[in-house]
């Protein structure tokens, strides 16, 4: 089964949302890099590569979006 594509997303008040399927989260912008090394830290903890792309897609967006 092909996992759905993470789709991110800026807020009007500066934070990121997060999507893949029906799970999201709602990432306030002064909290990007704690949530980005939360999941980071998830992914070494169980090995589920899902948190790192979570991780990944999150600091791409603070960059992409937040510039």
């Amino acid at each position: 089964m092909i996992e759905p594509r993470i789709e991110v997303e800026c807020l009007e008040d500066g934070a990121i949302r997060v999507r893949r399927g029906a799970w999201s989260d709602r990432v306030p912008r002064a909290r990007i890099d704690h949530w980005a090394d939360h999941y980071e830290l998830m992914h070494l903890n169980n090995g589920n590569a899902g948190y790192l792309e979570l991780a990944r897609a999150l600091r791409e967006a603070k960059a992409k979006l937040l510039s």
